[in-house]
This record gives structure tokens, C-alpha cells and sequence, in this order.
């Protein structure tokens, strides 16, 4: 009979290219995050994101062709598994590890919820398509046997058990750097903070001072080698972390690694307005001097004055400081020596700074 041969034609046609249909539509990216997902998903290649499909395909494609032969206790227990993969890849879809974290720690759920995970595309998509496939068949869809459960729960265990013990390390750690972003103005520099601590208890501040000061932190600027002043903003929620929500933001810690003391401000706050790091007070001062100077001259001649109340202070040191101020003034006998090389009858420079 020429069905049969129709039937698994169009099983491998639409059950190979539906995701990668349903991705493209809903404008995901391959899974290097180049390209559409449509030819990225169509390559079973171990480069490709078809890769991952290959496995829920095979099973799919094994229970669309053994259902028809087994009996009802059969029959069932495949459905069973069919349902489980289904579940598995809901659960891949979701945003599991911070949903599971805020659960464990008591905070705010993540803004996010789903993720355009591939892995659970492929598994939703090859399951509904083997169920829709042998829906006609005169089996019983599911019975209530131990078999049956274990086949149902047992691939929605997959994604729990990968998620779990990440989410509880995750709700136990108090403070998890997210995204950084430079400012405008060189120097300026923007941290997201997921807490799992209430920004408004008496003691989250303490406690958020005494983390930025452990140079592991990396959320000081005297220990970040291109920033000058941070703005630490605090949410709950993990995912405005990783991708800068400034609406979820709780509180902001504003940070300066010169002697401007540290401020607290409500909300995402501007900590930079109305402060000039060290950096841009030298590109001030150079702009200033006069225009038939030298560019290079120019700047190590405003670093010399500006550093000339620095000149006796001992340069601190710590495990990984990193103080803009310190290093330019530090410098700027190296400096002059490699300018005496190249200008050597300009008089400003015998002297030095």
C-alpha cells in the first residue's frame, strides 16, 4: 500500500523542519547567535543547532513507527513517553535557573519566564507532532500503571535535576555581579547586582558595602583597571541583572575610587553626574593648554600639575588596586623620559615631575 510510504514522508518532512520553521518565525538566532535559526536548525551537523535535534527526532520517529504494532499496554506507555519529552521541553523552555532560585531564596520571579531554548523546541515539537501522527490509532492514550508514570516523569526529571543544584548554590550566594557597561564619560561604568537580600532591611547595606570591598568582587572601581566610578544597581530579580532592567533595580550604590565618599540612592540613581574622575580632569586640563603643543605634550603637562598635590603621598597598595589616579602619576617619570627622547629641546621637560 503506497500510504504507509506517504505517511512516513511527510513524517520526516514536517517533523525535521517544523522548529526550525517556528523558530524563524519567532526571530530567534542560531545557537552561535549568528544567522537565522532556520538553516542553523535544518543542519544536523555537530556545529549546528540541528544537532540537538537529531536525538528527540530518532525517538519520535521510533514511536510513530512501533505504535501502530504494539498492543494496549504498549501503546500507552509509549504516549506516556511521548507526554514526558513534551513536558521536558516545556520545562527547557522556561527560564528554569533563576525561576528555581527566586523559589529557593524567596525573592522576586524573574521578569523573563520563557527562554528560547532550542533543546525544549525540538523536544515539544517532535512529541505533539508523534502523538498528532498516531492520534487515530484504536490504542488507549495512557494507563494507570507504574510503567506509565515512570515513562511520564521521568524525562521531566532531565531538566529539574540540571537546574536544581545550580539554583541552590545560586539562592544561597547573597550578591552575583550581572551585566557591566561603560558610561558615556571614560571611566564611568555601570554594574548590575542580583541580590537575594530585601534592599530595604536594615542591614542590606552594610552587608553590600562589605562585598564591594572584597577585591574578588570585582564592584569597586579601585580594583577595576578601566573604571573610575560605579554605579551599582541592586535588583532581585536575576534576569534584569544579566540584561541591564533598570525598572526592577531596587537601590544603586554609587562608587568612586578618588576620595569622593560613597552614596546611597533609591531606585537606578545617577552616580555620575556632577563627579569628574581623575581621567577626564587631565583631557580637561590638556584641552585647555595651547593648541600649537603637541597632543602627547599636552596631556603629560596637565597630568604633572594635576598630580603635583599627589607628588609626597605614599602610592597605596593592596591586593588589586588598580587607582586610575595613582597609575597616571606614577608614570609620568617614564613618561618624561620617552617625551625627552623625542622633544628633547623643550625646557619643561629637564626638570620632570
Amino acid at each position: 500500500m503506497p500510504m504507509p510510504g506517504i505517511r512516513t514522508l511527510s513524517w520526516w518532512l514536517i517533523a525535521w523542519t517544523l522548529p526550525a520553521l517556528i523558530a524563524a518565525a519567532l526571530g530567534w538566532r542560531g545557537i552561535w547567535g549568528s544567522g537565522s535559526a532556520f538553516t542553523d536548525y535544518l543542519m544536523p551537523l555537530p556545529v549546528a543547532g540541528g544537532a540537538l535535534h537529531v536525538p528527540s527526532f530518532i525517538v519520535a520517529t521510533v514511536a510513530v513507527a512501533l505504535l501502530p504494532t504494539l498492543g494496549a499496554a504498549g501503546a500507552a506507555r509509549v504516549r506516556a513517553l511521548l507526554i514526558g519529552m513534551a513536558l521536558a521541553g516545556v520545562l527547557f523552555m522556561l527560564n528554569l535557573l533563576p525561576i528555581l532560585a527566586a523559589l529557593k531564596a524567596g525573592t522576586a520571579l524573574p521578569s523573563r519566564i520563557w527562554d528560547a531554548n532550542p533543546l525544549g523546541l525540538f523536544l515539544i515539537s517532535d512529541a505533539l507532532l508523534a502523538l498528532l501522527f498516531t492520534a487515530a490509532l484504536p490504542r488507549p492514550w495512557l494507563k494507570p500503571d507504574l510503567a506509565a508514570l515512570v515513562l511520564l516523569l521521568l524525562p521531566a526529571a532531565w531538566p529539574l535535576s540540571m537546574a536544581l543544584p545550580r539554583a541552590t548554590a545560586m539562592a544561597q550566594v547573597t550578591f552575583t555581579a550581572g551585566l557591566s557597561q561603560h558610561g558615556a564619560v571614560r571611566g564611568n561604568e555601570t554594574l548590575m547586582v542580583h541580590t537575594t537580600l530585601d534592599p530595604a532591611a536594615a542591614d542590606f547595606r552594610a552587608r553590600a558595602e562589605a562585598w564591594v570591598m572584597a577585591p574578588s568582587a570585582m564592584a569597586h572601581p579601585r580594583f577595576h583597571v578601566s573604571a573610575e566610578s560605579m554605579a551599582l544597581l541592586f535588583t532581585r530579580d536575576a534576569e534584569a541583572a544579566r540584561r541591564a532592567g533598570l525598572d526592577r533595580v531596587e537601590a544603586t550604590l554609587c562608587l568612586y575610587e578618588d576620595d569622593t565618599p560613597p552614596r546611597w540612592l533609591p531606585g537606578a540613581g545617577d552616580c555620575f553626574s556632577g563627579h569628574e574622575n581623575f581621567s577626564g580632569q587631565v583631557a580637561r586640563a590638556a584641552a585647555a593648554r595651547p593648541a600649537e603643543e603637541a597632543a602627547e605634550l599636552r596631556s603629560h603637562l596637565a597630568a604633572v600639575e594635576l598630580c603635583m598635590p599627589y607628588r609626597d603621598r605614599p602610592v597605596p597598595e593592596g591586593q588589586g588596586l588598580q587607582v586610575t589616579r595613582d597609575l597616571i602619576c606614577s608614570e609620568l617619570a617614564r613618561e618624561r623620559g620617552r617625551l625627552q627622547q623625542k622633544f628633547p629641546d623643550d625646557p619643561r621637560l629637564r626638570d620632570g615631575s
